[in-house]
């Protein structure tokens, strides 16, 4: 660059500067209120804590207290089907047609029913749940009210006192068996009489009105023990049209909402938003999938999702011991075990509640923009490729481009920016530190160190861009993780072999021609086959990102990752010890000579991006992520220092 010029460098590294500070900032901010973020809630469904009551010979309430003790926080209600209510026996269930038949029979209560009948009160198609309970009838007829037409209620009281109910309507049982029908009377005495909390989960219904919303919601207002709100099925009451209707409901509740771990509902984001983002995460282990899991194994997953996705509700069920029969016992134990593990990992168990809300001001975020963006300059600069005007057109472009996202829609504008910073970094770090010439152990390390911290800037500025309590909460998901582990290598790509033939040295003529004469030549079946295996590599690496894993990791990686797990508290990312860390500083030693070192470019650069990758989950908490980080760096040295030995060892074999 011109003498004249030579200003632009050092303004480039101005705006880095002032982004970096100002991700720095947000990244505090963030910090502070995880930080303070440490209760988590242990809940347990009423269902099972009944079913340990009979099993034991003891009242619900009883068990709840000895539970309560160890330190159970709440109990999860799910809203019963009308199959389950009949099921337990709260009602009886008949069709019109069987109540005609027994209205023949003798007695008062049976010529009341042939009244009904003749009256054309009750028609042999309808369904009439029978309980002699007022409270239970009249809580059942306003939950059917709200979900079906016709409905009608009728009482007969005997000369003894005795009492009967029919609840009756059109609606076929079928229609009406997997539906929910609310919560009866004094369902949640016994958790309020043992002093926990209540959680509520409420299923969906067919044809929701604002009426209906309303209707159902209301009741739960009387629930003085009620500690949030979840729901059940694949989308939330209202969907897509009423959301407004279901955040003011719940607003009257004055509870969180609870958004399940790994089952997405439809409409949550959108109600997490309407609600101020009073949300909690629960993280709840299926009944079928816990009768796979050891005690421990199942205590394991359950830490892991509190202390490492910020899980704050956990719905913990029985578990069973081999060779025990005492289940109550063995339960209460894995309780207080559960407790004493979060403990241990600094977290408190108590009733949970929602964190602060954290945004970040548009002028933080434009700073951060700033640096992200002079870090792309810079990496057009080290290129070569555009001369100074195109450059400062290039940038002044991306600066008003930034601007007019964070005014129009700052969302998806962090997010845009997230992504360059996280394909940026790693290939501008690289390109800086990595030359064709090899170096010392000594030297190679250090190189090593300082292009991964160099990288990590990359990482600040995504946890500074995304530091948001949507993203926190998964409100809102930063959606290029794919594209931020595959561009960053094809860029390195391109750029090193380019550097090795010399391509970037000539004129645009010259890079086409250059690029005809490599195209005709023979290339030995030994590099096909390296490439292919390479390929076969990058497809498993690019599979295997995201939470959901589609290859499961084999017996060995699992224990591997155990093993660590309890050596370490925070387990390190395998792709970055074992693949990329080890593989970049055996390539700081031996050098970039020419393009046959592209594979071991490509499987170096993998431990650079998965470290920026470490922070796009923005719902783990930063200290974990930095852990990780660490543990990741010198494991992959300590590997690295294993690769350059059998490296040299081959080298002296075939010196021989």
């Amino acid at each position: 660059m011109r003498k004249g010029k030579r200003w632009y460098p050092t303004m480039l590294a101005l705006l880095l500067a002032a982004g970096v500070l100002s991700a720095v900032c947000a990244v505090w901010q963030r910090h502070k209120i995880e930080a303070g973020d440490r209760r988590v809630e242990l809940a347990m469904p009423y269902a099972e804590l009944q079913s340990l009551a009979r099993l034991a010979g003891k009242q619900p309430v009883e068990v709840m207290r000895l539970f309560r003790e160890q330190g159970l926080t709440s109990v999860f209600y799910k809203e019963p089907t009308a199959e389950e209510m009949v099921q337990s026996g709260e009602f009886t269930v008949f069709t019109g047609r069987e109540l005609l038949f027994f209205s023949r029979g003798g007695g008062e209560f049976f010529a009341w029913l042939d009244d009904l009948f003749r009256q054309g009160k009750i028609r042999a198609a309808d369904t009439c749940f029978v309980t002699g309970k007022e409270s239970f009838a009249r809580g059942l007829a306003g939950q059917l009210k709200m979900k079906v037409s016709d409905v009608r209620v009728y009482s007969w009281t005997g000369e003894a006192g005795e009492n009967v109910l029919l609840v009756c309507t059109r609606a076929d049982f079928k229609a009406l068996a997997n539906m929910g029908l609310g919560f009866p009377a004094g369902f949640f005495e016994e958790s309020k009489q043992a002093g926990l909390g209540a959680i509520v989960q409420v299923r969906n219904w067919p044809g929701v009105t604002e009426k209906s919303l309303e209707g159902v919601f209301e009741p739960l207002r009387e629930v003085a023990n009620l500690s949030a709100v979840a729901f059940f099925g694949d989308s939330v009451p209202g969907y897509p049209k009423l959301l407004s209707a279901l955040a003011a409901n719940i607003e009257k509740l004055g509870v969180p909402v609870l958004q399940i771990e790994f089952h997405p509902q439809k409409g949550f984001e959108e109600l997490g938003v309407l609600l101020n983002k009073r949300v909690l995460r629960l993280h709840s282990a299926d009944p079928e999938s816990v009768r796979g899991y050891s005690p421990e194994g199942l205590r394991s997953r359950l830490l892991l999702a509190a202390a490492e996705r910020n899980v704050r509700v956990l719905l913990v069920y029985p578990v069973w011991e081999s060779g025990s029969g005492d289940l109550l016992r063995v339960n209460l134990n894995y309780i207080k075990t559960l407790r004493e593990s979060l403990q241990q990992k600094g977290l408190q168990v108590g009733p949970a509640r929602p964190r602060p809300l954290l945004s970040q001001p548009a002028w933080l975020l434009f700073f951060m923009g700033l640096g992200v963006i002079s870090g792309g300059l810079a990496l057009l600069l080290q290129a070569g490729i555009f001369r100074f005007h195109l450059h400062l057109f290039i940038g002044l472009a991306a600066v008003a481009g930034w601007a007019a996202l964070l005014a129009g829609a700052p969302q998806t504008g962090c997010k845009l920016m997230a992504l360059g910073a996280a394909i940026i970094f790693p290939v501008l770090s690289i390109q800086l530190h990595l030359k064709p010439c090899g170096n010392s152990l000594a030297k190679s390390v250090l190189l090593f160190f300082r292009t991964a911290f160099f990288s990590l800037l990359g990482a600040l500025f995504v946890a500074g861009l995304l530091a948001d309590s949507a993203f926190m909460l998964k409100l809102d998901q930063f959606t290029g993780v794919k594209a931020a582990y595959i561009l960053p290598l094809l860029l390195l790509s391109v750029i090193f072999v380019g550097r090795s033939l010399g391509l970037d040295r000539f004129k645009v003529g010259d890079v086409f021609t250059r690029a005809a004469r490599l195209g005709d030549q023979p290339v030995p079946v030994k590099w096909v086959a390296a490439a292919f295996l390479l390929l076969i590599v990058l497809a498993v690496y690019v599979i295997r990102t995201g939470t959901q894993e589609i290859i499961p990791p084999s017996a060995l990686e699992l224990k591997i990752r155990s093993f660590l797990e309890h050596l370490l508290t925070v387990r390190p990312r395998t792709k970055e010890f074992f693949v990329g860390h080890p593989f970049l500083l055996l390539l700081f030693y031996t050098g970039y000579r020419d393009h046959r070192f592209l594979p071991l470019l490509i499987l170096g650069a993998i431990g650079q991006i998965s470290m920026i990758n470490t922070f796009i989950h923005i719902h783990t908490p930063l200290v974990i992520s930095g852990l990780r980080t660490f543990h990741g760096l010198w494991l992959g040295v300590l590997a690295g220092l294993v690769f350059i030995l059998i490296w040299n060892l081959i080298g002296k074999e075939r010196g021989k």
